[in-house]
């Protein structure tokens, strides 16, 4: 293991330390990668390899929560795309599944329509290859989320306030009901149960 002061300068650029940055982060755990990145490399936050991957990228890539919040406190800009893609922390948080990585990454503020370099957003992510019609079962969760603007309570929750991430809408389980279908129009959302 690296000592406690990186052998590199401020100016750090090199490669092989963007490498060993991105390999650690792939395999360590949460702890272990926090002390490697604190200790090997001056920019051990920041640096990039060839594909313009950061340590934010592959954190949010392979759902290690806490070390993308530990980033993102050490001032690590969750809005920097990948050369490759042009995708930002949040697309690849999308892409593998890792919805608490993508919850941590709206709390601190990033939209769901950056996007990237074929113009699709994280969100566009979500539904590409999705079959445009879904059957659910009845054991399936039945859950609605809402998120936008609330003015009229036309998101279902119990107050005017815009919503500015998604959120249970908790009238349903509350009261019993289970939803079979949701429709979304520009100007109305229609749940029926």
């Amino acid at each position: 293991m690296n000592s406690s002061i990186p052998d590199c300068t401020s100016k750090c650029r090199s490669l092989k330390h963007a490498l060993d940055v991105l390999s650690v982060v792939t395999k360590g755990s949460e702890n272990q990668i926090k002390a490697f990145l604190s200790s090997h490399c001056y920019n051990a936050a920041t640096i990039k390899d060839d594909f313009g991957r950061n340590a934010l990228h592959l954190v949010s890539s392979c759902g290690k929560k806490g070390v993308l919040e530990w980033l993102i406190e050490k001032g690590v800009d969750p809005l920097v795309k990948d050369k490759e893609s042009g995708w930002t922390a949040l697309h690849r948080s999308i892409f593998y599944g890792h919805i608490d990585c993508v919850w941590s990454l709206l709390k601190h503020g990033v939209s769901l329509y950056i996007q990237d370099k074929e113009g699709l957003s994280a969100l566009d992510l979500v539904m590409k290859d999705r079959p445009t019609h879904v059957v659910f079962k009845n054991t399936d969760p039945t859950d609605v989320y809402t998120w936008g603007d609330n003015t009229n309570f036309t998101l279902g929750h119990g107050s005017q306030n815009s919503k500015y991430h998604p959120e249970l809408v908790d009238l349903f389980s509350r009261s019993g009901v289970y939803i079979k279908q949701v429709e979304l129009l520009p100007w109305l959302a229609w749940i029926s149960d």
